[in-house]
């Protein structure tokens, strides 16, 4: 039984809202990287697994994923998390 102000949330939720922050901020990142002095805002740190191939010769599988985040991608990350906690 919940109590009194705990409401349900549903978790397919916030993983919407963390890939909209994420690439919102992102945008917003590379349109402010491209500014002289904000330049530092578009750097990013590049997490993932580079291309991995597979051949079983009667079926080929790649693999691979990379993920960049900006500093203003982190921040919409940041953002997301917060509105997902005030709904």
């Amino acid at each position: 039984m919940k109590g009194y102000g705990q409401h349900y949330r549903n978790p397919w939720l916030l993983v919407l809202l963390l890939i909209l922050g994420g690439i919102v901020g992102s945008f917003i990142g590379q349109a402010l990287g491209n500014v002289q002095h904000l330049a530092f805002l578009n750097q990013g740190i590049y997490l993932g697994l580079p291309d991995t191939k597979l051949n079983l010769d009667i079926l080929a599988l790649t693999f691979g994923f990379v993920f960049k985040v900006n500093w203003i991608g982190l921040l919409g990350f940041i953002v997301a998390l917060i509105v997902y906690e005030r709904l």
